[in-house]
């Protein structure tokens, strides 16, 4: 989100003159052109250069004359005027809050993701109509929305008193669902109370009034519209951390007078919808005073279900725990100690542990996982001085306070698959640890790893053997992995002595990685044969997942967006996993293979080494001639040429079956490089074993 500040002092001097500068140059125009008349024009240049332009006549960009310019420069002192009288309006009504330095702002959206010329963006974006729009305009629009919507839930014809009916009203909120002054315009129009029952009075709408055969698919919309604006209203730029006293109060069984339905409920539907930013200030605070609700007196959420037919929980800590899931700061704060705080955190830890889950059926759970999951992306923040202090160690203090949690305090057939996947995140962000002990390391006797001495290997291995077996999160981990290790050769190889045993050994080590994945998979299906299968499908996945990864990182496979698909507070370095993947619709196109086993990966790993191979320029003149025409006189599939230099490519995704091709090649070719990678690969262990022996907590 982008807030512009202005000094209105400053700016008001800036306004002043450039008027001034603007009727200078006027009075000079008409004093030349004065004197031109006298004499009779006698020049024709200044004849031109000094006519006057009509009122509100806006000169052609080519248009360079005196009277052109004042007229420009009158524009500019118009556009400043806009733009500082827009931000004192927007606080003065209570929208916005001034900075700490005395400065007042407005707000734009950020520019949209993929946009290559944000300077372009913003020329067109930062005008004086956007700024009304985006800021004081959002605000009355909101005020009218809310009003509007009220009126149609009250109409026994469903309908406002401007003629809208509730779904047209909605659509248009949803236009403006993500502006903070919209946002905190239209939740100020109600009490926290009002707000929350507006989710029970659309859920009797589109159970009761509505016409339509959709009013599940309609309630869920209406639902992610206010999450929305709330989200918006919540930022700390408008204030949003004093909304959360509200909120808390209007659940809390002790002060609240329960009205049509459950608060807390409400409450936790607005904040589980997905990828709906919440502000840091208003989710510690909210947080804060939810903790202390004991979840056993809440009513417990039961039937009838809402009008999508889903049961929201009533766990108090369930809802701001999942928003933090997708605000990576918020849960770094609520979750380690930022120096000046270590007792609070310590007792939130021992609350955290001691709490009963159990209560509203474990739901509160998923929630504490999606939060460690969010705050662990931080372990890759090292040396980012765009973070909160000292996060990355708070973040690796965070991971070794968590995983014991969930091996310790939570049983294995209470693991939902939301928390394996958001947990696969947090063991994700621990790459180093998870390779370490792929290899035969130990985060007990080697003191090279972050959680060296925090938590046990069978604490590491016991929590990936309960979350591999859920097929997004053993994506979620070979992505996680594969980018680690694509991150190891780019910083290794440019930097190699021997580049060519440089990249052998750093696939080995990748394949010790997969091959360590594989094998805990396998342990976890034990001896049930429909296990067994889906083990070996979802590894098939991952190893496409991990060898895609591995050879163009995870930006690359993911469009460019990395894993920060979540909005703009969820933090990411570009290579730590932010949130989990979603298998199936990352390899929607793709043809993997239903079952591998070591010799697979070590194919597909060789495969992948001899791409990386050719780009940087290790394999001979012969090999590449081989690639070219060595498909009975014509090139592989893998073979082409760019600005007419020889590439070789991979598949997307690089699979056991796709790896052949690239076999054929190698045996063609007679490359040393190539055949030391094979030799080598084919008779090097993998992590497989490892995976097999893992120590487990029963």
């Amino acid at each position: 989100m982008a807030y512009i500040k202005i000094d209105t002092d400053a700016m008001q001097t800036v306004i002043n003159n450039v008027n001034d500068y603007a009727s200078a140059a006027d009075s000079a125009r008409r004093a030349i052109r004065r004197s031109s008349e006298y004499h009779h024009d006698p020049v024709e240049s200044v004849v031109t250069d000094t006519e006057s332009l009509p009122d509100a006549f806006n000169p052609a960009p080519g248009n360079t004359t005196i009277s052109a310019n004042v007229v420009r420069l009158r524009e500019l002192a118009y556009q400043l005027r806009s733009r500082r009288q827009e931000a004192i309006d927007i606080n003065e009504s209570g929208i916005t809050i001034a900075n700490p330095d005395g400065t007042l702002s407005y707000y734009l959206p950020d520019p949209p993701p993929g946009t290559t010329d944000e300077a372009a963006y913003w020329r067109t974006m930062d005008t004086a109509a956007n700024v009304h729009a985006y800021n004081t305009g959002a605000a009355e629009a909101a005020k009218a929305d809310a009003a509007a919507l009220d009126q149609a839930l009250a109409s026994l014809g469903g309908t406002a008193e401007d003629g809208r009916t509730v779904e047209q009203i909605l659509n248009e909120m949803a236009k403006h669902q993500d502006i903070p002054a919209y946002g905190a315009s239209f939740t100020g129009q109600y009490t926290a109370e009002e707000y929350l029952q507006l989710v029970y009075a659309l859920d009797g709408h589109y159970k009761v009034s509505y016409d339509g055969d959709d009013g599940g698919e309609q309630f869920t919309k209406s639902l992610t519209t206010l999450s929305h604006i709330l989200a918006a209203a919540s930022q700390d730029q408008v204030g949003g951390a004093d909304l959360a006293a509200g909120f808390a109060n209007a659940v809390n069984p002790d002060t609240n007078q329960r009205q049509l339905g459950s608060p807390m409920t409400a409450l936790n539907a607005l904040l589980s919808v997905p990828d709906t930013a919440y502000g840091t200030g208003f989710l510690g605070a909210l947080a804060d005073d939810l903790e202390d609700i004991d979840p056993a007196s809440v009513p417990f959420s039961g039937p009838p279900a809402f009008a999508n037919g889903e049961f929201y929980t009533a766990d108090p800590l369930a809802g701001v725990l999942t928003a933090m899931g997708s605000n990576s700061e918020a849960a770094l704060n609520y979750l380690t100690s930022d120096g000046t705080n270590d007792a609070e955190i310590e007792k939130r830890w021992e609350m955290l542990s001691n709490r009963d889950w159990d209560y509203h059926a474990g739901s509160g759970l998923d929630g504490l996982s999606a939060a460690t999951a969010a705050a662990s992306v931080y372990r890759g923040a090292d040396g980012d001085p765009n973070v909160p202090a000292h996060a990355a160690e708070r973040a690796t203090w965070m991971t070794a306070q968590a995983i014991p949690f969930f091996v310790n305090d939570v049983e294995d057939h209470d693991f939902t698959s939301t928390m394996k996947q958001n947990l696969a995140v947090l063991l994700g962000n621990s790459p180093e640890e998870l390779a370490g002990l792929a290899n035969g390391g130990s985060l007990e006797v080697d003191q090279r790893y972050g959680l060296s001495g925090l938590v046990s290997d069978a604490e590491f291995e016991t929590l990936l053997y309960r979350v591999i077996d859920d097929e997004n999160a053993a994506g979620t981990l070979a992505a996680a992995m594969g980018q680690y290790h694509h991150s190891q050769i780019d910083s290794s190889m440019p930097t190699a002595t021997d580049p060519g045993e440089t990249l052998l050994r750093e696939y080995q080590n990748a394949a010790m990685t997969m091959g360590y994945l594989d094998g805990t998979a396998e342990l976890r299906a034990g001896d049930d044969s429909a296990a067994q299968a889906n083990a070996k499908s979802n590894m098939g996945t991952a190893l496409s997942v991990f060898s895609t990864v591995l050879g163009t990182g995870v930006s690359a496979m993911t469009g460019g967006t990395g894993f920060a698909v979540a909005g703009p507070l969820l933090y990411s370095t570009g290579s730590t996993v932010a949130k989990p993947i979603i298998v199936d619709q990352l390899t929607e196109d793709w043809d993997t293979p239903d079952t591998i086993d070591v010799a697979d990966i070590k194919t597909v790993l060789r495969a992948q080494a001899y791409v990386d191979a050719a780009q940087y320029g290790l394999l001979s003149d012969t090999a590449m001639e081989a690639a070219a025409t060595g498909n009975n006189g014509q090139p592989f599939s893998f073979y082409t040429e760019t600005d007419g230099q020889p590439t070789i490519t991979a598949p997307d995704p690089m699979t056991p079956q796709a790896a052949q091709e690239y076999m054929t090649w190698d045996r063609l070719s007679g490359d040393p490089t190539m055949r030391r990678i094979n030799s080598e690969m084919v008779n090097s262990t993998t992590g497989y074993e490892q995976g097999q022996g893992a120590k487990i907590i029963k």
